[in-house]
C-alpha cells in the first residue's frame, strides 16, 4: 500500500505501530529455513515479489530472520525525537533495498546518522531496551485485536485489513466509510 498516497489522497493521518512480529527470534537471528518449510517460503515470497512489483517496489530476500526488536526501540527513540518518519522509511530501505542487517546496532547508528538523531543516545535507549515495555504493550494490544501478522491496518477503529493488499481495498473502505478524496 502506498500509504503516503493515501494520506494526501484522503487527508488521513495515519499512525504506525509497532510490532514485534516473531519475538521468539534470537538477538543473533536465525536460517530462515528453520523457520518456514521451503515450499511455503517460495509461496510466500512470489507473492510479496508480485505485489512489491505491481506497486514498483524492490523486495530482496533474506536468508536469515533478523530480531526486529532493536529496530523497532530506534524508530521508537525516532519517534520521540521527531524524527519517525524519515526513520521509518529508511529502516525500510536499508532491510529491503540494501540487504542490511537492521537488527544490528551498527546499521542502526549508519541509519539514525542519515536521519539526524543522536545516535549516542538513540544507541543507549535500544541497548537499555527503554521501549521494550512499550512494544510488549503494543504487541498485546495486537493480540487482543486477533491481529498476528503484518501489515495490519486498522481503519476509523472498525475494520481490520490484514496483509499487503491492493490500494483499491482501502479507496472502497474510504468510500463505505463516506471518506471524500481531496
Amino acid at each position: 500500500m502506498r500509504v503516503e498516497q493515501l494520506e494526501r489522497e484522503y487527508d488521513l493521518a495515519v499512525d504506525w505501530v509497532p510490532f514485534e512480529l516473531h519475538p521468539e527470534i534470537p538477538p543473533e537471528g536465525m536460517p530462515r529455513d528453520l523457520a518456514f518449510p521451503a515450499a511455503y517460503r517460495q509461496q510466500v515470497e512470489a507473492g510479496m515479489q508480485r505485489l512489491a512489483g505491481e506497486v514498483g517496489l524492490t523486495l530482496r530476500s533474506h536468508d536469515r530472520l533478523i530480531n526486529s526488536r532493536p529496530a523497532l526501540q530506534a524508530a521508537e527513540f525516532a519517534r520521540e525525537t521527531g524524527h519517525f518518519r524519515a526513520m521509518h522509511h529508511q529502516l525500510f530501505k536499508a532491510y529491503w533495498d540494501e540487504s542490511r542487517d537492521v537488527s544490528d546496532l551498527g546499521v542502526l547508528r549508519d541509519v539514525g546518522q542519515t536521519v539526524g538523531l543522536d545516535v549516542e543516545a538513540m544507541t543507549e535507549a535500544v541497548t537499555a531496551d527503554r521501549y521494550g515495555p512499550l512494544l510488549d504493550a503494543r504487541r498485546q494490544e495486537a493480540e487482543d485485536l486477533m491481529i498476528s501478522g503484518i501489515p495490519a491496518h486498522v481503519v476509523a477503529d472498525r475494520y481490520l485489513v490484514m496483509g499487503a493488499q491492493p490500494y483499491d481495498v482501502f479507496e472502497r473502505l474510504m468510500a463505505k466509510l463516506g471518506v471524500p478524496k481531496k
